[in-house]
């Protein structure tokens, strides 16, 4: 796989992440579709579109396994989210914070790895921080803090975190003319 090819991935998952970020923050004010729904159909799409995007990439970053693992947990988690809503909603707030929380870690990594490689680093390094928080926030606030909260809070991660993706691989891709 080239590094344009590369780039082009990430661009990708940036743009589907802005899209699926802003669809969980304003289709359900919208519509009258649920705040549970609109984060299981989020949930799924990534997961599908990150173990496609692992088997694509399998050369870079992370590799192949933590793309397939962290694509299931989202299959999984969004599944329950949309079949099994009543199976315990408060463990399933908790494995979305631990998601985030995880994602963050590998985004750190993945900063680190981009540093002496492309430009604009610093922004993916910011959007893990944010996860990080947005992580936390919701394991420690889950006692008191409602569901649409989780829902704002993920739609607000998945925008940052696609915002990063999409300004990191457009300003290497269109400043080196790889």
């Amino acid at each position: 796989m080239t590094e344009k090819r590369f780039l082009c991935c990430i661009m990708t998952e940036g743009i589907m992440l802005l899209i699926l970020g802003l669809c969980v923050l304003i289709l359900p004010r919208l519509t009258e579709l649920s705040y549970g729904v609109m984060l299981a159909g989020a949930f799924i799409t990534y997961g599908v579109f990150k173990i496609i995007n692992s088997i694509m990439n399998k050369t870079y970053g992370f590799g192949i396994i933590y793309g397939i693992l962290m694509g299931m947990f989202l299959l999984t988690l969004g599944s329950l989210y949309l079949f099994v809503p009543k199976i315990n909603l408060l463990w399933l707030i908790e494995f979305t914070g631990i998601y985030f929380i995880l994602e963050s870690i590998a985004s750190t990594v993945f900063a680190y790895y981009l540093k002496n490689r492309y430009n604009y680093w610093g922004g993916k390094l910011f959007a893990s921080i944010i996860l990080f928080a947005v992580g936390l926030l919701i394991i420690l606030g889950v006692p008191v803090m409602s569901f649409w909260m989780v829902t704002v809070l993920a739609g607000i991660a998945m925008v940052i975190k696609g915002f990063s993706k999409f300004t990191l691989s457009s300003v290497n891709l269109y400043n080196y003319n790889i």
